[in-house]
């Protein structure tokens, strides 16, 4: 089974976490038969964090999981931590394949998104 987990950095503030929640609601919506499973994880500061997530798609059957990361630019977060945290999740669960996608402030549309979100002040 396949498997996406929108991976956010996570929040003190509940209603920010909340946010992910109806977002990967929405692309649960929306999406095609691509996926079995999708669900969202957190960096750090909120549940699940990314290697509980990871723990319980694969309790439920997933055997290639993409981590789709939810930022803006390749900081920290993206260049180290989450390479170590599949590192750690590829030792735990060799049977299951990871894939880690670009983050969504490196696609390619995104100068036309900010221009057009710009215009709905």
């Amino acid at each position: 089974m396949n498997a996406l987990i929108i991976l956010a950095h996570g929040s003190r503030r509940q209603e920010s976490n909340e946010e992910i929640v109806v977002l990967t609601r929405d692309v649960k919506n929306y999406s095609s038969d691509e996926y079995d499973i999708i669900e969202y994880a957190y960096l750090e500061l909120a549940e699940p964090n990314l290697l509980q997530c990871i723990d319980n798609i694969i309790i439920d059957g997933a055997s290639s999981i993409t981590i789709f990361p939810y930022f803006l630019n390749s900081g920290n977060h993206v260049t180290r931590d989450i390479p170590a945290i599949i590192e750690t999740a590829t030792a735990r669960h060799p049977d299951c394949q990871f894939d880690v996608s670009t983050f969504i402030g490196n696609h390619k549309d995104m100068p036309k998104l900010i221009l057009e979100l710009a215009s709905l002040k």
